[in-house]
């Protein structure tokens, strides 16, 4: 469903007459809520420089999966206090790499992000289609909640954990998204 269409379904099931703008915060929302269990995958590619050890990490990022070197050779996480080891680092919001690097090459990042935000009303979740209704079930019951309509809010809360759990064993069963590791 697009996010027009989610608005609409939203509307149909409170009857309160909420902005398209309140709405779509709490179906974002939604989607913030179930990041953890869809992993979506995503790659960047870093130019590595010489002398440079310090680079920026995607700001949608949840977890590193995967680091490769230019000669696709798997980097490993190394821990902070261990400064003899090579590998990477994450500080804040940067990665930084051990040793510093001595000559510029390429690094491909492939990681788990946070789910895209709606925005447009032609805006689609990436989750699979059949649900979307999470995000409208969610948004019901935060609806009912700020009514302080607390019985039906707590049926519509309990609907979207039911449904939730159904989804988590969804993608425990049935990756939506893999990386296989290569060797050469």
């Amino acid at each position: 469903m697009k996010l027009s269409e989610l608005i609409k379904e939203v509307n149909k099931d409170i009857d309160d007459s909420l902005s398209n703008a309140e709405i779509t915060q709490w179906l974002n929302r939604g989607l913030d809520d179930l990041t953890p269990y869809v992993k979506h995958q995503k790659h960047q590619t870093y130019e590595v420089i010489a002398d440079q050890s310090k680079y920026p990490l995607p700001t949608d990022l949840v977890n590193i999966v995967y680091l490769f070197d230019e000669s696709n050779k798997r980097v490993n996480l190394v821990q902070f206090d261990d400064f003899s080891s090579t590998g990477y680092k994450m500080w804040g919001n940067d990665l930084i790499l051990q040793p510093t690097p001595k000559l510029d090459s390429e690094m491909n990042l492939y990681y788990h992000a946070r789910l895209p935000r709606l925005v447009n009303p032609d805006d689609i979740p990436v989750l699979p289609e059949q649900y979307h209704d999470l995000l409208v079930l969610y948004a019901v019951a935060k609806a009912k909640y700020q009514d302080e309509e607390l019985e039906m809010q707590s049926s519509a809360w309990s609907d979207y954990l039911r449904r939730k759990d159904e989804f988590i064993t969804f993608n425990q069963s049935n990756e939506i998204y893999t990386i296989q590791e290569v060797y050469w």
